[in-house]
């Protein structure tokens, strides 16, 4: 959680108006892990209205680009809210420094994009998902579940002994008069 927190930044509720682009830097220091960008749009357009008549200028567009400490683009991408409204791809830094996430709107209506740039536990190189860490995570909270069940079921075999205890303590005593 703390790699999370610390080495990536956090896009909530950026809003970009028609024909404006959004910065953010984030500065890489190990070139080890692959660096990953997020995304989700939504647009400020009612999703019932039907948008297929609109040519593509008009249909809300972001797209999205990476530049390196040297000024190249190493990563682009566009998404629209009618074809890929999310997107995660990974890249691998070539070199430390300062990388820069472009988001620009290409549509003629505001839309809203949420999500990371940075280093994500979970993604490896291609885009891949790998769940080792979250593995670990999981297997935790399934041998909690398994103590708190076990608890619960040894407190109940525990009250109902004592019931079963007493009874034939008490019907004990009454033969031994």
């Amino acid at each position: 959680a703390s790699t999370l927190l610390d080495e990536t930044i956090i896009l909530d509720n950026v809003e970009i108006e028609s024909s404006e682009s959004v910065n953010h830097t984030l500065e890489i220091d190990t070139i080890d892990q692959p660096v990953s960008v997020a995304l989700h749009i939504k647009s400020d357009v009612d999703s019932n209205i039907d948008t297929s008549n609109q040519s593509p200028s008009q249909r809300p567009t972001v797209e999205q680009f990476v530049v390196s400490p040297d000024g190249l683009v190493i990563n682009k991408n566009q998404l629209s809210e009618h074809t890929q409204r999310d997107l995660l791809t990974t890249f691998k830094p070539e070199t430390e420094g300062i990388y820069t996430l472009t988001l620009s709107n290409l549509g003629t209506e505001r839309v809203t994009v949420e999500g990371l740039f940075g280093f994500l536990p979970i993604s490896v190189e291609d885009g891949q998902v790998n769940l080792d860490a979250v593995m670990g995570v999981a297997a935790g909270a399934i041998i909690f579940i398994i103590g708190a069940i076990t608890l619960v079921a040894g407190t109940i075999i525990a009250i109902l002994d004592r019931k079963r205890s007493r009874n034939v303590a008490r019907h004990t005593f009454d033969w031994g008069r």
